[in-house]
């Protein structure tokens, strides 16, 4: 398989992955399946506002939704998964400029705009007239008006559980976000480290929440070794949240798997047009999955090291094909899938 075949399974994957997403979040599509994890919206939208650049309405139903639905999005965590510098953070800057003209509280802090050469967002689309906002930042994006068609997220669907704790403790503090990971995580307690790698806060603040949230008697501690270990009492949570245990949502390390994605995708634009040997694609390859190899590994995703020379090219293959299958819907507990 060449890198542009590759790329043509790849990127009609993703793109759909999106679809499917937004539209249990209250983008105006159709779902098509309900999954039973909970998603990670500033993961999401970073991944989107790359992917959805070869599907202007998918573009553009996202942008509609952070119209109506910034208020409960951090931007706190989105400049953290996306700080300037990053090579998102043009599009993603962007669109939460056009969101907040129409409407949007959402705000994203970073250095001010500076001159930049302008490049078509959708390689495929003719610009006849513009968007200010999008142009300042470097692209040529036709204007748009927003389609209104977003609407509030469901709740009670697995995938918003970040948005029914955020509605329950608000989004000045991390503890939404810890609550959301001691709920759906696969172990039963973490560490202080842990929980704030996962919910994308630093050590300290994390550290400090978590002791307001022991001395309410919201979390439990126990120590190990000389390390703290925090839990949540999930049948308790459950009740509160009117689920039993076994509905609660199931973890997944979006950031690092969506990251992951993003840099695939950025590698298979860049390769998928180039006529390299076998030899050169497949060392290309293993520079590539040395790249992603830690944030992979950390996400539970098996990277293998296989072959030599131009054979390596099937063993990334079968990489690409483990890093796709955690976008499958996870199974039921019955057996039975949620697609």
């Amino acid at each position: 398989m060449s890198i542009s075949t590759l790329r043509d399974r790849v990127h009609p994957a993703l793109v759909e992955f999106a679809w499917s997403q937004w539209a249990q979040m209250g983008v105006f599509a159709n779902a098509g399946r309900r999954d039973r994890w909970a998603q990670d919206p500033e993961a999401l939208l970073v991944f989107t506002l790359r992917v959805g650049r070869r599907d202007p309405r998918l573009f553009d139903e996202v942008l509609d939704w952070l119209r109506h639905n910034g208020r409960l999005v951090s931007a706190r965590r989105l400049a953290t998964l996306c700080p300037p510098g990053d090579a998102e953070y043009p599009v993603v800057a962007a669109a939460v400029d056009w969101a907040r003209a129409h409407g949007s509280p959402l705000r994203l802090g970073g250095r001010p705009l500076v001159k930049v050469a302008e490049t078509p967002l959708f390689a495929t689309m003719h610009v006849a007239k513009a968007d200010t906002i999008f142009r300042a930042h470097g692209y040529l994006k036709p204007a748009t008006a927003p389609s209104f068609n977003s609407v509030d997220p469901d709740l009670s669907a697995p995938v918003n559980l970040a948005f029914r704790l955020r509605q329950h403790f608000g989004l000045s503090s991390s503890r939404p976000e810890i609550a959301r990971f001691l709920l759906t995580c696969d172990a039963p307690d973490a560490d202080a480290l842990a929980i704030a790698d996962a919910a994308g806060y630093t050590k300290r603040n994390v550290s400090e929440t978590l002791s307001a949230l022991l001395a309410a008697g919201d979390v439990q501690r126990y120590t190990h070794g000389n390390e703290g270990r925090y839990s949540f009492d999930r049948r308790r949570w459950a009740d509160f949240l009117g689920l039993t245990v076994g509905e609660l949502p199931v973890y997944r390390d979006w950031p690092r798997v969506l990251r992951a994605l993003q840099e695939l995708d950025r590698w298979l634009d860049v390769h998928g047009g180039t006529d390299l040997s076998d030899y050169m694609q497949a060392s290309e390859a293993r520079d590539l999955m040395g790249h992603l190899e830690p944030m992979l590994t950390a996400a539970g995703v098996r990277v293998s090291h296989e072959g030599a020379g131009a054979e390596y090219w099937s063993t990334f293959e079968g990489n690409v094909t483990r890093l796709l299958a955690s976008l499958r819907p996870e199974p039921h507990p019955t057996g039975r899938t949620n697609a």
